[in-house]
Formats: C-alpha cells, sequence, structure tokens
C-alpha cells in the first residue's frame, strides 16, 4: 500500500501555506505537475492517505484519499478559477484526518530518519519534486512521530 507525502509549495498567486489551506478548504489535494499525476494514478490505492508538507513550516496536515485523479474541469468555476495552478494536472477528493503544528526544522529531522535519507541535498532535491510515496511503515512513523 502506499501513501504520499505532498509538498505545498509558493506560487506566483499565495504562499505555500495559504495555498495548502485553501485546498484542504475545498477538500481537495491538486496535481501542479505531470509527474504527481502520473505517479499518483499508479500508485494510489482505496486506502492511500496523505501528508502536507509545507515549505518553511513542516508537515501540518494529514488526509484520506477518497477518489481517483479527477479532471480541472470537474470543479466548478469558482473553485476552478481560484485553484487553477494547484490543479493544473487534475486533483483528489480527500477528507482531512488531522492536523499539526511543527517547525520545518523538527520535520526535516524527522523525514531524514524517518525516510533514512543520506543528506540535506538528497532529501531537498526529493522534496522539490512535489510528492514522495511513502510505505505503510514510513507513513506510520511519520504520523506517531507528529503525534
Amino acid at each position: 500500500m502506499s501513501h504520499f507525502l505532498f509538498v505545498s509549495g509558493a506560487l506566483r498567486e499565495r504562499d505555500s501555506l495559504a495555498s495548502a489551506e485553501l485546498q484542504l478548504a475545498h477538500e481537495l489535494w491538486g496535481l501542479r505537475t505531470a509527474l504527481i499525476r502520473d505517479n499518483l494514478g499508479a500508485y494510489r490505492t482505496d486506502q492511500s492517505c496523505g501528508l502536507v508538507y509545507v515549505l518553511k513550516m513542516g508537515i501540518c496536515a494529514g488526509f484520506k484519499i477518497v477518489s481517483g485523479i479527477l479532471p480541472p474541469d470537474s470543479l466548478d468555476q469558482f473553485a476552478r478559477d481560484e485553484l487553477r495552478a494547484e490543479t493544473r494536472y487534475g486533483f483528489v477528493r480527500v477528507t482531512p484526518l488531522q492536523t499539526w503544528r511543527t517547525t520545518a526544522e523538527e520535520s526535516l529531522a524527522l523525514l531524514h530518519m524517518v525516510l533514512e535519507v543520506p543528506d540535506q541535498t538528497e532529501l531537498a532535491r526529493r522534496l522539490n519534486l512535489g510528492m514522495h510515496r511513502l510505505t505503510q511503515g514510513q507513513y506510520e512513523a511519520l504520523v506517531k512521530g507528529l503525534g
């Protein structure tokens, strides 16, 4: 089973926290790149969950993924206009599960430990891709470390 660490990056329209909050308020997570869409399509299961890593803040939310990949035009016009950058390659519907207050430093240390990433450069490279696939064990260890 696969779970996912999604990275909320800054956009021209808003900062990374505002983007994450807006998506979660609409109970969706947008797929900003074709790579994210394709990997999520290949590895998502009915039990998949996601964690949200907000740049400069850390891991701040968790959700259950409750749909397959949906096209941006299935959003109502207002949401489609508001979330255009986030949902460029589609989106998934989500049900929020939990929120946490962490710092970027705490989250990075936890990610280093759980993902067993050899150095900061490699972790940064993975986060820059916008999504990282997690095993069941990694997901559980991250949630436990956050809780």
